[in-house]
């Protein structure tokens, strides 16, 4: 065990706030409310008020275990394996790491539809060619160091933020009554099914408590950068969704490549393709840079322990886990390669609802497993609050069935994988392993 070096602590609550809602705003609002639309016809705001509804009460757990022990990949590994179990909680980490990587994939192709999108552009980009070289230039970004990812994630959150405002503050005089509340093709579980679909718009946000030992004064940025994180979308994103289809027909809406740009054109003219193009690059971009960052330490925590070999813990002279964030590029590229954006969209959401059921499992098994962690909790989730899991448990669970055989076909496959990978891991250094998850692994790095 050799050289420790350290990780950054660089961000502040902006900074986390910055990179969490740049993560969930972005291809999803930008590319999968038209897919929601589809099913919840004009209801599709509706669908993002149900979806939302999981994604607040697993803030509430993961705040809760953010304050008790912030962790690098905590959220996604460290404690699903310290509190429910070490197969479960590793096969916890590796969904993560594979939603987070398909987050990479659609928005790296999400920025080239936009971009195609653009009027004058004759030449369209190929989809697949053109999300490699995304993908690519923002590895370089996120290869040196979180202070610079931060920097620009911060530049590309603020402008993104104001020209959603600006959409959103332009286009409620337009909205049409006999638009917005057109009957559901699908009727409620037309609703329901959008709701699956939107969780995609949301999966980032528990994502900074993964950064636990790069953040500046852990327990109470975090919580605040999580909270404000997820209540930012949640009012951009019903207010958009509700514009959008209350100027254009759903129907229109669900089908055009670029639906919020088709959206823009009904009230803002030729300018306003421009300009909703302009500020989905933001959204898109700030997604996908954070997205990269994410899933490197994701990796990183999923390697700490040397079940997948302690070499992806080694850090650059940025405090990046470099190895790590090429091998997360490598398996984005395969996704960008072989797979389409609802289907990658409905896995990682798959993958996603399963890490928040085995969160809301950490909060009912914390008192008993770590009594003294817990006693020294200051916000915990006990007495009537319990409430708060419970809800998130079975909310998550229902959203999981709706996500259709295939996608969780696809997570079931990808799980399994992953617990031959821990079994075959453990079966080489077994007694090595089962020291190291006995610890905590805050401060531990390996060269």
């Amino acid at each position: 065990m050799a050289e420790k070096r350290e990780l950054h602590k660089a961000l502040n609550t902006l900074d986390v706030t910055a990179i969490t809602a740049g993560i969930v705003i972005g291809a999803g609002l930008f590319v999968v409310t038209g897919i929601g639309a589809k099913y919840a016809g004009s209801y599709v705001w509706v669908s993002y008020l149900i979806a939302a509804i999981p994604c607040f009460m697993v803030a509430f757990s993961t705040s809760m275990l953010a304050q008790m022990y912030p962790v690098e990949s905590g959220e996604s590994y460290v404690y699903p394996t310290r509190i429910v179990s070490h197969v479960w909680g590793f096969l916890s980490g590796w969904g993560m790491w594979l939603g987070v990587i398909g987050l990479v994939c659609v928005t790296a192709k999400a920025f080239i539809i936009y971009f195609n999108a653009l009027p004058q552009v004759t030449a369209q980009i190929p989809i697949i060619g053109g999300a490699v070289i995304v993908l690519l230039v923002f590895g370089v970004l996120n290869f040196m160091g979180v202070k610079a990812v931060s920097i620009v994630q911060n530049v590309l959150f603020i402008f993104m933020v104001l020209g959603i405002v600006v959409y959103i503050v332009w286009g409620i005089p337009f909205v049409k009554g006999e638009l917005l509340f057109m009957e559901a093709p699908m009727g409620f579980n037309g609703i329901m099914k959008g709701a699956s679909i939107l969780i995609f718009a949301y999966t980032g946000l528990t994502l900074a408590a993964d950064l636990g030992e790069e953040a500046k004064n852990p327990k109470k940025t975090i919580p605040r950068g999580m909270f404000l994180g997820v209540s930012v979308p949640t009012v951009l994103y019903t207010l958009l969704a509700l514009v959008s289809v209350g100027v254009l027909s759903w129907d229109q809406f669900a089908t055009a490549d670029a639906p919020v740009a088709a959206a823009a054109t009904a009230f803002m003219g030729k300018f306003g393709v421009v300009f909703i193009i302009i500020v989905a690059f933001a959204a898109i971009l700030s997604s996908h840079n954070g997205e990269q960052g994410i899933a490197t330490r994701i990796a990183f925590g999923l390697s700490r322990d040397k079940i997948i070999t302690g070499w992806f813990t080694n850090l650059n002279k940025f405090g990046i886990p470099h190895f790590a964030l090429f091998l997360s590029g490598a398996v984005a590229i395969f996704l960008i390669v072989s797979g389409t954006i609802q289907l990658v969209g409905e896995v990682l959401n798959s993958m996603f609802l399963f890490n928040w059921i085995i969160t809301h499992l950490c909060i009912f098994m914390l008192p008993k497993k770590w009594p003294d962690m817990y006693a020294a909790t200051k916000f915990k989730l006990n007495g009537w609050k319990l409430i708060v899991p419970v809800i998130g448990l079975l909310s998550s669970a229902v959203l999981l069935v709706y996500q259709g055989w295939l996608a969780l076909t696809y997570s079931a496959i990808w799980l399994i994988l992953g617990a031959i990978v821990y079994y075959i891991g453990l079966s080489r250094r077994k007694d090595e392993i089962k020291s190291l998850l006995a610890e905590w692994p805050y401060g531990r790095y390996f060269k």
